[in-house]
């Protein structure tokens, strides 16, 4: 891939996904210190606040991302592409993790700046472990689906079913206990298959 052509492809792919990921995920961002508590913590806290609320930023950041590519209407942009769809996806879901990391990071220097106490680098690594963990579970149902409402149905399920059941909480609760082996297995597997089954649902 020459270097114009990836850079075209990464700004097409930013125009097409931001309102669907990037507007979502700061909304809901910006909604967290009005629900959940955020200043004044202290490090167990603020992992619990990582863990429940900032990680649910993976869903929107992640679900939606072959929403495009669910439609109908959009298959001949698709289907004229000069790139492997699955290149694509890979290149998407890398800048989409990037992204989520920032979003992270700029949520923890305000829970900081609100006189919060804990250490910024770990738990981001550790936030956006638990966000991709989200985001992956509902793109894999919508990968699989073609639907993008089932996978955020899927992710919410995932969502519910660690946090309030406590099933795989030494696994799926990366911020709190740290990141676990298996949960990289998991990401690694998911990430896996996404790419190996995702392509238009029209083709």
């Amino acid at each position: 891939m020459r270097a114009e052509n990836f850079f075209t492809v990464l700004g097409a792919n930013i125009c097409m996904n931001y309102k669907n990921t990037l507007i979502p995920s700061i909304l809901l961002l910006l909604v967290i210190p009005l629900i959940y508590g955020t200043a004044n913590l202290d490090d167990i806290k603020s992992a619990d606040c990582l863990e429940r609320m900032v990680a649910l930023v993976g869903i929107p950041m992640f679900t939606s991302l072959f929403y495009r590519e669910q439609s109908r209407d959009a298959y001949s942009m698709i289907a004229l592409r000069p790139f492997p769809f699955r290149a694509v996806a890979a290149l998407r879901i890398g800048m989409e993790t990037a992204v989520t990391f920032g979003l992270v990071i700029v949520f923890e220097v305000y829970m900081c700046a609100c006189g919060s106490v804990f250490a910024v680098g770990t738990y981001a690594v550790r936030t956006l472990a638990a966000c991709m963990a989200l985001g992956f579970a509902g793109l894999l149902c919508a990968t699989a689906v073609k639907n993008t409402v089932a996978g955020y149905l899927g992710a919410f399920s995932f969502y519910y079913f660690v946090a309030q059941t406590g099933a795989g909480a030494s696994v799926f609760r990366p911020v709190t206990n740290g990141i676990h082996p298996l949960l990289l297995i998991f990401l690694c597997g998911v990430w896996a298959a996404i790419i190996l089954f995702c392509k238009p649902a029209y083709r």
